[in-house]
């Protein structure tokens, strides 16, 4: 009988309207994009700083209690802010224009915890349908923060929340 009252004490805090109560993990999926395209900027040999264009999150997966992994693919941009500005606000750094502007395809893992936000393995390749020329051979760049090097296909220990496009998109309401 006691481990029925439990349950019905935790239901109601768990379930609202019909609907399970389900943690919103955009902001920390912005806050991933935002750590990786700092990387990215502070890695890249380009004088101009580049801003995001696109974010898909791939992969949630919960390591401990408040800490996940988060697996993203996002493109950037070359802006006409100069990195040495490092503006406070790059979303008013208005995109470059012109043929040569570079623009990346990348992907990160980024471990998101209540007190530290770490990039654990940021991959770029240089977008080369924006050079509209097929001579142009495609580059790949790896950019590592700190000692521990991770696979970016490696799965992090834990239990994943979302895997793909679809599904992750349910938890980034």
């Amino acid at each position: 009988m006691v481990p029925a009252f439990i349950l019905l004490l935790f239901f109601p805090c768990c379930y609202v309207s019909g609907q399970l109560l389900r943690y919103n993990f955009s902001p920390l999926a912005n806050l991933a994009l935002k750590v990786s395209v700092d990387e990215v900027n502070k890695q890249s040999s380009n004088f101009n700083l580049h801003r995001p264009t696109s974010r898909v999150v791939r992969q949630i997966t919960q390591v401990r209690d408040n800490t996940y992994d988060i697996l993203l693919d996002f493109g950037i941009k070359e802006t006409v802010c100069q990195k040495h500005t490092r503006r406070a606000y790059m979303d008013r750094c208005r995109f470059k224009q012109g043929r040569f502007t570079s623009k990346k395809l990348c992907s990160s893992r980024v471990r998101v915890g209540s007190t530290s936000v770490a990039p654990l393995g940021i991959r770029c390749i240089a977008d080369t349908a924006a050079f509209e020329s097929s001579s142009e051979s495609s580059s790949e760049e790896v950019i590592i923060r700190g000692t521990r090097r991770v696979s970016m296909g490696s799965f992090s220990q834990g239990v994943i929340l979302c895997q793909g496009e679809f599904d992750c998109s349910r938890l980034l309401l």
